[in-house]
């Protein structure tokens, strides 16, 4: 069959080609505002039987869409009006293109002779500003074959797409006997060299503290169990970055996130490693603290399949280009073949209490909680214990944002959404809704600030509409409190980031969620006979926490930058 044949279901324009193309190519769902634009390609996706999310703004349909790819792993669309429609989106685009989300963002564009037009703006030099790709319809004979290869590149390559679609190619007909794109394989990823396994097994060998750190490139990889079976052999600890978080959740020897959401022992554990073996992780400050968790004499490799990432970071002595899961079986094969009798000092009685202890609800702290507001640490373990083990974790960034990393636990990394790629804040709340799209029967906690869900506040509606169960927890101090903390010890005024205490929780009572106030523990009782219940629909907790407690992971950052 060939496209603008007289078979039922086939349009005669570009437009309804594309959509229906996409469909058959494997997506289900595309989030996204509807304009003038790109309101026929949207009509062909539903019609092709592909979901469509109407969303509030479109930053918060892109942060959606995101979401949902990290989670699924499918491909995941967007679907924008010209000009205001994608500059709209552009912060949500930034931290997919930045993440490496396979995403393809639908992009009406004006006709190629509307050089007067409104909406006219520069659309593929906006979305290379920030590290998408680029494509576009061409013509109306190439349009398929256009689609065809943006497809590709978004799930091939790992890369936010924007497909521009100029108005007059969308609006003409097909040309007759424009033959259908057929899905390619996606290509085999890279094996490492055996040079390459060779020159680990020879850092493992002369290792005694070996420690596997796992990233997002792991989690990508489905590397876990071939992570945990190397770790085995080898006798390491186990890590993960922010991005990797639940890849080891129910393993003895995982000291859990690496970076400024460690606890204390959990960083001494990790500074005390001779060799980090840095899986699908690209060793950024966050993750090794400004290089403070890598001891002088550390050997630190780095697995990744784009080479581009290697070293990009810090100096590292190991590069090795291949998959994670790959290169971990080929290794432990390697040192299978050789007979290595691991001599690690790590998997005794003593090390394994030290891990023990290391989880961050053991490190002790001095709870700051007074009548009028709540510890956030305090808070945070709460409300960990109140919420049912099955479910979906995402965090907002902002000062807040090591609470909920450090305390909400999670039951594996698909559990787990961090948009962290941009350091945007106010995409929790849209992060949330594409997590539920993704796992509608599981329940979604949130972690946000005052200032990030206010921003995204109108996506509220979108929340309940859609009928989520989705527990919201503001941290609410009334400012945008890492700008307070930074510059106010400086001597400067922050007037400007500091704001009235507002109800949340009424605000989203008005939008059809339940929502409380909590000051104390016991005002957390709703939320406990919410859970009891049978969690349901959107419950909003406006959580008044300790105005002048300063985030010691955020205060070492500040440290970092001098």
């Amino acid at each position: 069959m060939t496209a603008g044949s007289d078979s039922p279901g086939v349009r005669s324009t570009v437009a309804y080609a594309v959509g229906e193309t996409i469909a058959r190519l494997g997506a289900r769902r595309c989030f996204g505002v509807v304009g003038s634009g790109n309101f026929h390609v949207t009509v062909a996706l539903r019609a092709a039987g592909v979901e469509f999310v109407a969303a509030r703004h479109e930053n918060h349909a892109v942060t959606m869409a995101d979401a949902y790819a990290r989670l699924t792993g499918e491909l995941t669309l967007v679907s924008l009006h010209p000009g205001p429609g994608l500059t709209n989106a552009t912060t949500g685009i930034a931290e997919a293109a930045r993440s490496r989300t396979p995403l393809l963002v639908l992009a009406g564009t004006t006709a190629n002779g509307a050089l007067r037009s409104n909406f006219r703006i520069d659309q593929e030099d906006l979305a290379r500003s920030v590290e998408a790709v680029a494509e576009r319809l061409h013509s109306p004979h190439t349009a398929l074959a256009d689609t065809a290869r943006a497809v590709e590149r978004a799930m091939w390559d790992r890369r936010t797409v924007v497909l521009n679609m100029p108005l007059d190619v969308q609006d003409a007909p097909l040309p007759e006997n424009t033959p259908l794109p057929v899905a390619r394989a996606v290509a085999n990823p890279p094996i490492p060299t055996p040079e390459a396994v060779g020159a680990l097994a020879d850092a493992v060998e002369g290792s005694r503290r070996p420690l596997v750190l796992a990233g997002r490139g792991a989690v990508l990889s489905g590397a876990g169990k071939a992570l945990r079976e190397l770790a085995d052999r080898t006798g390491a600890l186990l890590a993960t970055t922010a991005c990797g978080h639940g890849l080891f959740a129910d393993d003895r020897w995982s000291v859990g996130i690496s970076g400024g959401f460690s606890s204390n022992e959990a960083a001494r554990l990790i500074r005390e490693s001779d060799l980090i073996l840095g899986f699908g992780a690209s060793l950024t400050q966050w993750t090794t603290r400004h290089g403070r968790l890598i001891g002088p004499a550390t050997t630190v490799a780095q697995i990744d399949v784009e080479p581009g990432r290697l070293g990009s970071q810090r100096d590292v002595d190991l590069p090795v280009v291949g998959d994670v899961s790959r290169t971990a079986a080929a290794l432990r094969g390697e040192l299978d073949a050789r007979g290595h009798v691991a001599t690690s000092e790590l998997r005794t009685a003593e090390a394994a209490e030290r891990v023990r202890k290391a989880d961050n609800h053991h490190e002790p702290f001095t709870d700051t909680s007074t009548e009028q507001h709540i510890d956030p640490r305090t808070l945070s373990m709460r409300v960990d214990e109140l919420l049912p083990a099955d479910r979906t974790v995402v965090v907002d960034s902002g000062h807040f944002m090591g609470w909920p990393a450090r305390y909400f636990r999670v039951a594996d990394a698909r559990s787990w959404c961090f948009t962290q790629g941009f350091q945007s804040i106010g995409l929790g709340l849209p992060t949330a809704i594409g997590a539920a799209r993704a796992a509608p029967d599981r329940l979604v906690l949130a972690g946000v600030g005052d200032g990030g869900f206010l921003m995204s506040i109108a996506e509220l509606e979108t929340a309940v509409r859609l009928d989520i169960t989705l527990c919201v927890v503001v941290y609410d101090d009334a400012a945008y409190a890492a700008e307070v903390h930074h510059f106010g010890p400086e001597g400067h005024p922050t007037d400007t980031v500091r704001f009235p205490d507002r109800d949340i929780a009424a605000i989203a009572r008005g939008f059809g969620a339940e929502g409380i106030v909590v000051r104390t523990l016991d005002d957390l009782r709703p939320l406990r006979d919410w859970v009891a219940q049978g969690p349901r629909g959107v419950f909003v907790v406006d959580a008044k926490v300790t105005p002048d407690l300063v985030a010691d992971w955020l205060e070492e950052a500040f440290r970092g930058e001098h």
